[in-house]
């Protein structure tokens, strides 16, 4: 009993000290993509003095800076497409805290989501199997070569393909290249496996 009553007057007694402890929250600095190459910088809180943005280069060279006197939260867009594509760091610091926040940003070519999902499959010695699935709905392109001659070509509209193809005439599967394409002409290779 006398092991309780101990337990339990020691576990007020932290929890006491703790709750009274002075607890000093920084603010919190998000910074958030808004668009191709475009970002917003959320200072939630209430700064204290003047508020400074850089962005750094991949040489870790300031290669623009900003200085914020503001007395409230404030937001603040970016627009960096003037930048070349690469690596970028964005600091936040104020002359109180010192550095409050930085941000690794990458600036690369616009990102391709993919519209198909295709697969081919060796089935023996002269036939492969192409199976495709259409996730845009949109026409797509099935072309296949022999040593770079197009020996087949089809549109497919469907949101599923697939069949199989005798290759009698081909001294080795290795010389049949397989394309899938959009509309526009862009397109991937398929190997087999």
């Amino acid at each position: 009993m006398r092991l309780i009553i101990a337990t339990v007057l020691a576990f007020t007694i932290n929890t006491a000290v703790f709750a009274t402890a002075p607890v000093e929250n920084p603010p919190i600095v998000t910074l958030e993509k808004i668009g191709e190459k475009r970002f917003q910088l959320k200072y939630l809180g209430i700064p204290e003095g003047k508020v400074t943005v850089a962005i750094k280069d991949e040489t870790n060279r300031i290669i623009f800076r900003d200085v914020i006197d503001s007395d409230k939260v404030f937001f603040k867009n970016y627009d960096l497409n003037r930048l070349d594509l690469g690596a970028y760091q964005v600091e936040v610091f104020n002359t109180e805290s010192g550095k409050l926040s930085d941000f690794d940003v990458f600036l690369g070519p616009k990102s391709v989501e993919k519209t198909y999902f295709a697969k081919v499959t060796k089935l023996d010695e002269q036939t492969l199997a192409v199976i495709l699935k259409n996730l845009d709905g949109s026409e797509k392109y099935l072309e296949i070569f022999d040593k770079g001659q197009l020996v087949y070509d089809a549109p497919i509209t469907d949101e599923a393909f697939g069949k199989k193809f005798s290759f009698e005439n081909v001294a080795s599967l290795n010389d049949i290249s397989i394309k899938v394409s959009d509309k526009s002409g862009f397109g991937n290779f398929l190997s087999a496996r």
